[in-house]
């Protein structure tokens, strides 16, 4: 080979040097994208700061004042942990309590949370397989979050229209669950989890609609090459499923726990005893409800979050 062969060969495979003056054009570039970033942010953050982190702080302060609203100002009191101490110990209404509510909610969300993602993931997986129709069954799934479902709940009165009339024509109760349930010989504690959970079902239909919808969205983004690859091998859709789509979902659970257990709290009768407290001015007992509230709501995320961590649930599929 001659020389004149070697030369241009060289020059084509010598690397390119970058010089200082095309790092700065790099880091001017990585610079502009940082601003823009921050310009498109400020609407946000100007919304969080004044909209939220401030009134959150001063409700956290308020929570350790008792508050007198007079004319042109509100006189504030120090009172310590009293508002705490209150609405955990003290606090009743017409119906129930502020601490018997939180507990009840609370419980709820133990029972409800391994329901719904069980059960969203499940129809999720359905919703997802070709059919005639599929478009009309996936918008049905979603009427309970589009409507109103407190006004649905009060509609529907949990059966007790339908009970009043069958008592009236001396019917009384046509199935009773938790007899039949008795004379099986279950243990009482599986029978009232069993019917407590039947006695749920409106709730968890209300609250699927969206976690359907986020399992239906990381289902199809699953790359499709892996299920034809496993039908090529011979795999069952049994197997598929535990293999491929499970596996993939996992990193989503999180995100949909979150949502259940914020949504679950929201709708729930502890929101309503705190907006009531405010709506009559006594506005540090329901900043210190709120707060009771609040931590609650973390407490239990921490827990999940242990077990996340414990579990490695969430985490994705392909990482290590």
């Amino acid at each position: 080979m001659s020389i004149k062969n070697i030369i241009p060969k060289m020059k084509r495979n010598t690397p390119i040097i970058k010089t200082p003056k095309d790092s700065k054009r790099m880091m001017t570039y990585k610079t502009e994208k940082l601003i823009m970033s921050f310009v498109f942010l400020l609407p946000w953050l100007f919304g969080l700061a004044f909209l939220f982190i401030i009134p959150m702080f001063r409700s956290f302060r308020y929570s350790f004042f008792k508050l007198t609203p007079q004319a042109g100002s509100i006189i504030e009191e120090f009172i310590g942990f009293e508002n705490y101490i209150f609405a955990i110990n003290t606090h009743v209404t017409s119906t129930s309590s502020f601490k018997v509510e939180l507990l009840t909610t609370t419980f709820d969300v133990a029972i409800n949370l391994p329901v719904l993602l069980i059960f969203s993931l499940f129809i999720a997986v359905m919703l997802n397989m070709k059919f005639k129709g599929r478009a009309i069954v996936r918008a049905i799934f979603f009427v309970p979050v589009i409507l109103n479902s407190a006004a649905v709940a009060t509609a529907l009165g949990s059966g007790d229209a339908i009970n009043a009339i069958l008592e009236q024509q001396g019917i009384g109760t046509i199935f009773d669950l938790e007899f039949y349930l008795l004379q099986t010989g279950l243990a009482p504690f599986l029978i009232g989890f069993i019917t407590g959970l039947i006695a749920r079902i409106y709730d968890i239909l209300a609250l699927a609609g969206v976690p359907i919808l986020l399992f239906l969205a990381s289902i199809q983004s699953i790359p499709k090459h892996l299920y034809e690859a496993a039908k090529i091998e011979g795999a069952t859709a049994y197997e598929m499923f535990w293999l491929i789509t499970l596996p993939n979902v996992t990193p989503h659970i999180i995100t949909v726990t979150v949502f259940a257990l914020v949504d679950t709290f929201l709708t729930s009768p502890v929101s309503r005893i705190i907006s009531d407290e405010l709506n009559v001015q006594h506005w540090g007992l329901s900043s210190a409800m709120a707060w009771i509230y609040v931590g609650t709501i973390v407490v239990l995320l921490l827990i999940i979050g242990g077990f996340a961590k414990i579990f490695r649930i969430g985490e994705s599929h392909y990482e290590n």
